[in-house]
C-alpha cells in the first residue's frame, strides 16, 4: 500500500521512538541509556577496552610484519626488460 519508501519512513519513526525510550523513560532510578553507561564505566570494561586495544595492536604489528618484506621483495625485483646487475667480483673493474 505504501510503498518502499512508505516502509522505510514507519520503520524510521519506530526506531526514534525505541531511541528516545532507551534515553528518556526511567528504569527504575535511572534510564537504560544511564544504566549502560555505569556498566560501560565500570574499572573491569576500562581494563577490558585497554586489553582489546593493546592485542588489536599486536594484531596489526603482526599484520605488518606479515605483509610488508613481501612488499620489500617485490620492490626489489627488477622490472621486465632491465638488465640484470651482476656484482663486481672484489679486485676486478665491472664492465657492461
Amino acid at each position: 500500500m505504501f510503498g518502499l519508501a512508505g516502509r522505510r519512513l514507519a520503520e524510521g519513526v519506530v526506531a526514534l521512538f525505541a531511541l528516545l525510550g532507551f534515553a528518556f523513560v526511567p528504569l527504575g532510578k535511572k534510564t537504560a541509556l544511564e544504566h549502560t553507561l555505569d556498566i560501560f564505566t565500570t574499572p573491569a570494561a576500562r581494563s577490558a577496552w585497554l586489553e582489546l586495544g593493546s592485542a588489536t595492536q599486536r594484531l596489526k604489528e603482526r599484520l605488518i610484519a606479515t605483509v610488508l618484506p613481501a612488499k620489500a621483495a617485490e620492490d626489489t625485483l627488477e622490472p621486465v626488460g632491465a638488465k640484470p646487475q651482476i656484482p663486481a667480483l672484489p679486485g676486478k673493474k665491472h664492465v657492461h
